[in-house]
């Protein structure tokens, strides 16, 4: 199940961050201000970034089913990119900037995933 799930988000993710990317660079070039696009480009690279990552992840539990830190990580990767580029893209589209709150708490997880990857790494590799 875990596999599934995070290769879907993965590929969900990858396609996200091309179709912002792409969205960014021409119809919102002109309708957002310099830091507007700025903060589309990191969502972009983070969108990309992680979704690769839960795809590696999503392989390696196919060799490790029972691991709970690579769920763990996947899991929080998970979380990470809904708080923080979804927090982002929606706060610079819609002006709310209320939503901005959310980056902090994505950003806490997206670091917690990667350390917990990296504590598997030092377990279980």
């Amino acid at each position: 199940m875990w596999v599934k799930i995070f290769m879907t988000l993965g590929g969900l993710a990858g396609c996200g961050g091309v179709a912002l990317g792409a969205l960014s660079a021409h119809a919102l070039k002109t309708r957002l201000e310099p830091a507007g696009l700025q903060t589309l480009g990191t969502v972009t690279q983070y969108l990309l970034i992680h979704g690769l990552l839960l795809i590696a992840i999503a392989a390696w539990l196919r060799a490790a089913p029972e691991s709970t830190l690579l769920r763990a990580a996947g899991a929080l990767l998970v979380v990470g990119m809904f708080c923080f580029c979804g927090g982002l893209t929606i706060g610079t589209l819609t002006g709310i900037r209320s939503f901005g709150v959310l980056a902090p708490f994505g950003g806490t997880a997206l670091m917690a995933g990667w350390l917990t990857l990296a504590l598997y790494g030092l377990i279980k590799a």
